[in-house]
């Protein structure tokens, strides 16, 4: 027999990509977020996944778990003869293990996501999944349809797609705003989870503390308002449970890096006569701060079979080859098993961490770039980062049904989150890597 949820509670979540703890000062001068700060249980000191970036941490969020155990180890697939223009970890099955949103379904809970990463075709009831085309026969209306409930999507795209001009940002969270209010008002989901890209993808375009990056703030508080103001006109707010969140932070860049420039002059990786990687023995895979270093299928063999000749020549090599990239421009080189240690995929040889200022990317036909020269993924700031250093933590806050009013961690880990909110949910997340803080729960 499925277990209903207790009557009337309801949970919304919402994610506020790239907003770090440098923005807790100023969200808190902001009317909505300080009545959500005023009465909420918080940390203001969030360790993010490695790599730090959006897939890997939202989908940590939802499982409790590191990126290496739940499989959302990057952004983007690995796909060397598409690289710059890989396809992204859009789909549900990716992640390996179960959700907060698999189990509250069990539960006999209502859930509703909107732009969460990693939820296409997954089995939430109302849902528009973060996903775009990236063949030329393909479109947005087709590829969400395939992933999404296409009646829902219908529905919304009617009434607010006008709001659209494809991902540029305000006008893609403006959509959300409204997509999620009308949702709330007429579906009333037991648990919603939104994801708001407003900061990120400022900062990405104008820098870490750029003016526009205030400005989105400022229209994230208002979109705050609005939901709180739906979900006081559909429901309890004594059985309702508010969070909000970030999922990293970002640091300025100048400077992208490309190391599969150097594996190619070294013929560790191989071109085809029409420009595309034809093989390789190693490939460099961004995640902008952070890179991993993947063997080919051949290469992974050679490497497991020990202390062979084959295998001795072929470390020495990558490591002649890695000692190329200027110092000034790569940070470190991380183990495999540091790598693993981290949370990030244990099926790379190492990763390399930048040099604050530089970025990876996947390009082989130049050893870097500026970012002013740039015509494809030029950023004045971003993430990926080791999630270590204080100016680079997120936050995360909550206030409602079954959260100790004033009550702070003095600091957490994004895995952590999932495990919060399934004690409040009252589902379970098994073998976790994080824990409930339930010191922040009544």
């Amino acid at each position: 027999m499925v277990k209903r949820r207790v009557d009337g509670q309801r949970m919304l979540v919402v994610s506020l990509d790239a907003v770090g703890s440098r923005d807790l000062e100023y969200m808190r001068s902001l009317p909505n977020f300080k009545r959500i700060w005023d009465r909420s249980a918080y940390c203001d000191h969030v360790k993010s996944v490695y790599p730090s970036i959006t897939y890997p941490a939202h989908s940590s969020i939802v499982t409790g778990m590191k990126p290496g155990r739940h499989g959302v180890v990057n952004n983007i697939r690995l796909q060397p003869k598409r690289s710059g223009k890989e396809d992204w970890l859009w789909q549900r099955k990716y992640i390996n293990v179960t959700t907060i949103y698999d189990q509250a379904r069990k539960n006999g809970w209502t859930t509703a996501a909107l732009l969460w990463p990693v939820t296409a075709q997954s089995k939430i009831k109302y849902c528009v999944p973060e996903i775009f085309p990236n063949r030329v026969w393909q479109n947005q209306v087709m590829i969400s349809a395939l992933n999404g409930p296409i009646l829902y999507q219908i529905e919304l795209l009617k009434k607010f797609g006008h709001l659209l001009d494809g991902v540029k940002q305000p006008n893609l969270d403006n959509f959300v705003t409204e997509a999620a209010e009308y949702t709330i008002r007429k579906y009333n989901p037991d648990l919603f989870l939104i994801h708001l890209t407003d900061v990120d993808t400022h900062r990405h375009n104008d820098g870490l503390d750029a003016p526009k990056v205030q400005e989105a703030m400022q229209r994230h508080d208002i979109r705050l308002g609005r939901f709180l103001k739906a979900l006081e006109e559909t429901g309890d707010m004594e059985k309702t449970t508010v969070v909000v969140l970030g999922d990293h932070c970002q640091m300025d860049t100048h400077t992208a890096v490309y190391p599969n420039y150097y594996l190619y002059k070294d013929a560790l990786l191989r071109v085809a006569d029409d420009g595309k990687i034809a093989d390789y023995d190693f490939y460099a895979q961004h995640c902008d701060g952070a890179c991993y270093i993947y063997p080919s299928h051949k290469t992974a063999k050679i490497l497991k079979m020990g202390a062979g000749k084959e295998r001795q020549e072929l470390m020495v090599r990558l490591r002649e080859c890695l000692n190329k990239i200027p110092k000034e421009m790569m940070k470190r080189v991380i183990t495999r098993k540091e790598a693993e240690q981290l949370g990030a995929d244990g099926n790379c040889v190492c990763m390399l961490e930048a040099m604050p200022g530089y970025y990876f990317q996947n390009g082989f036909e130049k050893p870097f770039e500026k970012v002013e020269e740039m015509t494809e993924h030029a950023m004045l700031a971003t993430h990926g980062y080791l999630p270590d250093l204080p100016e680079y933590e997120t936050f995360f806050m909550m206030t409602g049904y079954r959260v100790a009013e004033g009550t702070c961690a003095d600091e957490m880990h994004l895995w952590d989150e999932g495990p919060t909110l399934a004690e409040i949910l009252g589902v379970t997340l098994p073998d976790t890597d994080g824990a409930a803080l339930k010191e922040l729960l009544n």
